[in-house]
């Protein structure tokens, strides 16, 4: 509150703020105590980092902390850009913005994380975070291991690779088989069996492994 005083403490506020965000806590107009809110490092996420950009992947971190507790994120092999004091409407513009310049993939477990997971064209939501986030997400990875990020991507690229063979055998039955057919150059029976060779082809392609 203003006018509270903050003598005794401001050590420890400066200590808290430099770790995440300092809560000062008292009564009777002076401060008695501080409280540090940052956030936990996830296990691994420095190697999952390093792997992602090797893969000529640009990797952006949108945190909510200041400071020294964002700043960690800069100092990390493979992060591009590091934005911090993020709020969560932010988040989510500034994964729309991402999205101007390639596909985007979203990686987060809070509440404040659900709009950017929404926003982005791949959201990934970690299953020990909140269930807003994982509503919000389009995969989310239940035993919470980082390191699956990568599968997540893997099968993601496998699924659109997939999709856009489906989307070609139907665009050449279209553009070969029913122009031929219209025009007499082609038996009807032989159009028809073209079509039924070309869903047959799109059924056996949708159904193989992945990976």
């Amino acid at each position: 509150d203003e006018g509270w005083s903050t003598e005794g403490v401001d050590d420890e506020i400066e200590d808290a703020e430099r770790k995440g965000r300092a809560v000062v806590v008292g009564w009777s107009g002076e401060a008695r105590g501080v409280l540090t809110v940052a956030e936990r490092e996830r296990e691994g996420w420095r190697e999952v980092v390093k792997a992602v950009a090797e893969e000529g992947k640009r990797v952006v971190v949108l945190t909510g902390d200041e400071g020294e507790s964002a700043r960690r994120f800069e100092d990390a092999e493979g992060v591009d850009t590091v934005f911090e004091g993020v709020p969560p409407e932010a988040k989510a513009e500034t994964v729309r913005r991402l999205r101007g310049d390639g596909t985007t993939a979203m990686v987060g477990d809070g509440t404040n994380d659900a709009p950017a997971l929404a926003e982005a064209d791949l959201g990934v939501a970690m299953g020990g975070g909140t269930a807003l986030a994982s509503d919000a997400a389009d995969v989310t990875i239940l035993d919470d291991d980082l390191s699956k990020l990568e599968t997540v991507v893997e099968i993601s690229n496998a699924t659109r690779m997939r999709t856009r063979q489906n989307i070609g055998w139907a665009f050449l039955y279209n553009t070969v088989a029913v122009p031929l057919a219209v025009l007499g150059f082609l038996n009807p029976l032989l159009a028809a069996l073209a079509m039924a060779t070309s869903s047959l082809l799109v059924t056996t392609n949708s159904s193989r492994r992945l990976l």
